[in-house]
């Protein structure tokens, strides 16, 4: 099977668990997770998941729920982060955003209760208690005040000072791809070496992933994209390509990448399906 065959098998996997259970016909805000949830997307964070579990052999089986789970949170801050308080987007993977699809206070509950619904599938994952106790503790790190949470809000404060925008970068979206390889680490069984491997090109990635993605909001495409973009001047946001230059960017990008790759070999995270991942988030075009 090539890579993109086996992704987009894994794609299908993610996208059958994401909804599992849920009954878009159980009233509003069911229909609203529902409808976030089915909205197609990359699904990078589970399908670095499971692809990283290939490495050491692990079945996806292992971690379908925990890759869910992660992809609930991931779309919870979306969500949030469309709202009109936020970022205040129409289009969001070329569909209308919940709180436009819906209105504003289903998007909220919506957004809330996805969070809650990944506790549960974590807590409910077929895994030793420790174990579940360990992805709970790193995944909610990644997530809150030193986290993603965090993160948003320097955002949202941001007066542009350029000292500013790495931790920006570090918080609302690095922790949580940092966290996806820690909790891979943890999934397989892995020694503190690996882990820490595995978590520093976490880091590095995460880090490229949102310097793409201020190149992208210059650059790219809407209609490949899939919402609006050109707003990050306008809106004085911490885009690093905007206070950098694009030239410095590709170059923090390119070192970034190969950090990365150096970690991962250190680690022995080999597998055609991580690496192509790796590389997709780094050289973007949506």
């Amino acid at each position: 099977m090539t890579t993109a065959n086996r992704l987009d098998d894994l794609t299908d996997r993610i996208n059958r668990a994401l909804v599992a259970g849920l009954d878009p016909a159980a009233g509003t805000l069911a229909a609203a997770m529902h409808y976030a949830l089915s909205v197609p997307g990359k699904r990078l964070r589970p399908l670095l998941l499971l692809s990283l579990l290939e490495c050491w052999d692990r079945p996806p089986e292992e971690g379908l729920e925990v890759a869910a789970a992660i992809e609930m949170i991931h779309t919870y801050s979306l969500i949030h982060d469309d709202l009109p308080a936020m970022d205040d987007d129409d289009l969001r993977r070329g569909q209308p955003t919940v709180h436009r699809q819906f209105n504003e206070a289903i998007a909220l509950l919506a957004g809330d209760t996805l969070l809650t619904l990944a506790f549960e599938r974590i807590a409910k994952a077929p895994l030793p208690a420790e174990k579940t106790v360990a992805i709970l503790r790193e995944i909610t790190r990644s997530i809150g005040l030193l986290g993603m949470a965090g993160g948003q809000a320097l955002d949202l404060e941001f007066t542009g000072t350029v000292e500013q925008i790495e931790p920006i970068h570090r918080m609302k979206t690095g922790a949580l791809i940092e966290a996806v390889f820690v909790v891979a680490a943890l999934l397989a069984g892995l020694d503190a070496r690996v882990a820490g491997e595995l978590r520093a090109a976490g880091q590095d990635l995460g880090a490229a992933f949102q310097l793409a993605d201020d190149l992208l909001d210059l650059t790219g495409d809407e209609a490949v994209v899939g919402k609006a973009l050109h707003k990050d001047d306008r809106n004085r946001s911490p885009n690093a390509a905007i206070y950098f230059g694009r030239e410095e960017v590709e170059r923090r990008m390119a070192l970034l990448a190969a950090s990365a790759t150096r970690h991962l070999d250190f680690a022995g995270a080999n597998s055609p399906n991580l690496r192509a991942l790796a590389r997709a988030m780094v050289y973007r075009s949506k």
